[in-house]
């Protein structure tokens, strides 16, 4: 359009060359987006039409506290006519202080019928390609009515409306949106597919809490582990009796499983590597077990193998922070079936609540609602917004999803287990593990050994994006740079509303051990703000509206970590979730000691927590849509998509299904 209107000031095109009705469109785009200067210019060629400053809508769009502005949100103006019609006169885009100016040629509302105005406000549209067809689409989010009758000017005044505001119930922990003011859903598939798991697992789930009810000795654990579908531990175990249980895939799980983890080395012998536990800071109700643990891991022939498990257990009764502890217990693999409990009680802290809580709820899914939240208030015109959209749209609408379903204290399905019920205790922990991410210097860590193929696909997926992003940057280097000032409130927000940094989350002591690894440990010497005495966890992005070479690189960084977290990590948490996470006798949350073989029920935490648990396990993770290759909605890059396929045999090599790659946080 821009080449249009230059060509017609510069007299090569007329306006008068076109058909009456090719010339009537033209006109309505062009009022919409021409300055009254370059419209006084043509006014002579539109054959009668009248535009001019007398015929214009304005107005000014904030937030709810009627004070901070939003830019970058398209307006149109319509004209309401009897019966439910409606004629288009004009549109705009809100400038960086919330204004807009829409100019409109009265006679579009018809022969003789002043306007009625009807202001329609939506978010920037999105381009989607679907079989080969390019399309934009826009989300409405509000609509105002004016005046009826209007003559010509119109002032629509200051329009103060909720648009991804912040929820002051939880800010002492973390930024959560209001519920009425998130503008949009999930992508109607997504949702359907989303509902169709809840009912389905919700159903079944709800039969075992019933029957339960009845007879408090029934179901049997193992009706309630049938009426799920089969996990991988339980067919390995069909095929291989005992492998599930061995050392050796204890080890690999520890790799490469359901929240792999980052391993220390042991201060005593840099050979081995440790990881640990400390549940010490938590306040528990008694319904579950959450000892103390340290494990230790010697390598072999490139494989990791756990060499020792030490447990401390709270004294019985004791549920307060900072509890009197029983006598810590080391245990070896020279220990039979101790040794086999031992590793049982690791796996069910380690995998239902270091790996549902820490690594799945806290690094996916709050970790990434708190950039969604500051992108969609704030970046609507830069380039930048069309590369992270696809992977953040849906975070903020899953977040408020599960939070409803899962979370609330009354009604939610944790408010059954624990820690994870304690609300706020689960959400201070959430809280203290979002005060450890930032995306400063973050990288994929270093493969420790020859069978860390965790690591080794999330490199090579690393090297993906740093290709992927660079070309994204060169493409659009002028834009971006352009519309900088959006990237500034972008940080600016991240900011201000990011947890407060800790050095130890709740679960982490100072052991004196060090990570055999800094990469994805928050390592670097960058200063972070401190604000009203507090010092944040996120870094500035940048501290000006013209961005520096480093500003630039900051930024390209950024959009690597969130894309990385949003596909890659996610997609292994849920790949992996159901596979181990879903056999209770495998790895589920344990009771009364903890320590017992696995045909000991009195360790079990009840049949009512059991089926909450494969429920809520089952229902947000075993659901299809929303896959990078799949593209289901058009929205993903080409070129990403086609790095991916080019790595496809290494991913392969690696163990990783590339058609398993999730597209965004939406599960």
């Amino acid at each position: 359009m821009s080449n249009l209107i230059q060509r017609l000031l510069s007299g090569e095109v007329s306006l008068e060359e076109y058909a009456d009705t090719e010339r009537e469109q033209l006109v309505f785009q062009l009022i919409s987006i021409m300055p009254v200067g370059s419209l006084l210019t043509v006014r002579e060629q539109l054959r009668g039409k009248i535009v001019s400053e007398s015929y214009r809508a304005v107005g000014r769009i904030t937030h709810a506290d009627s004070i901070t502005p939003i830019p970058g949100l398209e307006v149109e103006l319509w004209d309401l006519d009897l019966f439910g019609m409606k004629d288009f006169l004009g549109y705009g885009v809100t400038g960086q202080d919330g204004c807009f100016e829409i100019f409109y040629d009265p006679k579009a509302s018809g022969l003789g019928n002043a306007p009625d105005l009807e202001l329609r406000i939506f978010d920037p549209p999105q381009t989607a390609v679907i079989e080969g067809r390019s399309s934009k689409t826009k989300n409405l989010i509000e609509v105002i009515k004016g005046a009826e009758n209007v003559g010509g000017f119109y002032d629509f005044g200051q329009l103060s409306i909720s648009y991804y505001e912040y929820d002051p119930e939880y800010s002492e922990f973390f930024p959560y949106c209001l519920p009425e003011s998130i503008k949009h859903d999930f992508v109607p598939a997504a949702l359907a597919v989303t509902l169709k798991s809840v009912a389905k697992y919700g159903e079944i789930m709800d039969e075992i809490i019933q029957k339960n009810r009845r007879d408090p000795n029934q179901p049997s654990y193992d009706e309630i582990q049938e009426s799920f579908p089969e996990t991988r531990t339980i067919a390995l175990e069909r095929e291989r009796p005992g492998y599930t249980r061995s050392d050796e895939f204890f080890g690999d799980r520890m790799l490469n499983g359901f929240n792999p983890v980052v391993f220390k080395k042991d201060k005593s012998n840099p050979a081995l590597y440790t990881t640990s536990f400390n549940g010490e800071q938590f306040n528990l109700t008694g319904k579950i077990d959450l000892p103390n643990y340290k494990v230790k891991f010697e390598l072999k022939n490139e494989q990791l193998f756990p060499v020792e498990i030490t447990l401390e257990f709270r004294e019985n009764a004791s549920t307060e922070p900072n509890p009197p502890l029983k006598e810590p217990q080391t245990y070896t693999p020279n220990d039979g079936n101790r040794w086999l409990q031992s590793k049982r009680v690791v796996r069910a802290t380690h995998l239902g609540v270091l790996g549902e809580v820490k690594a799945h709820l806290s690094q996916s899914h709050f970790n990434m609602e708190q950039y969604a939240i500051s992108l969609l208030r704030n970046i609507h015109k830069n380039p930048v917004r069309d590369l992270l959209y696809p992977h953040l749209k849906e975070v903020v609408h899953i977040n408020r999803f599960g939070r409803r379903i899962l979370m609330d204290p009354k009604g939610g399905f944790f408010a059954k287990l624990e820690p994870m019920p304690i609300n706020p205790e689960m959400l201070k922990w959430v809280r203290s593990n979002l005060g450890s991410y930032d995306w400063t210097d973050w990288q994929p860590r270093k493969p420790l050994c020859e069978s860390h193929t965790y690591a080794k696909a999330g490199n090579l997926y690393w090297d993906i994006l740093n290709e992927h992003v660079n070309l994204f940057f060169d493409e659009h280097h002028g834009e971006t740079v352009k519309n900088w000032d959006e990237i500034f409130s972008f940080s600016e927000e991240l900011v201000q509303h990011s947890a407060a940094h800790v050095a130890l989350t709740m679960e982490q002591i100072d052991d004196g051990d060090e990570w055999y690894d800094l990469n994805e440990i928050d390592h670097s010497s960058n200063p972070r703000r401190e604000i009203d005495g507090e010092v944040k966890a996120i870094r500035p992005i940048t501290s000006s509206i013209v961005p520096t070479e480093q500003d630039i690189a900051n930024l390209k960084q950024v959009c690597k970590y969130l894309i990385y977290q949003c596909t890659y990590w996610h997609s292994c948490i849920h790949n992996e979730h159901n596979p181990e996470f879903g056999e209770l006798k495998y790895g589920g949350l344990l009771s009364n000691g903890s320590m017992a073989d696995e045909d000991d029920m009195h360790v079990m935490p009840g049949q009512e927590a059991a089926s909450v648990i494969l429920g809520a396990s089952h229902m947000l993770t075993n659901f299809r849509y929303g896959y990078v290759l799949k593209n289901e909605d058009g929205d993903v890059s080409p070129k990403l998509i086609e790095l991916v396929r080019s790595k496809k045999a290494e991913f392969e090599d690696l163990g990783f299904d590339i058609d398993s790659l999730r597209s965004r946080l939406n599960s």
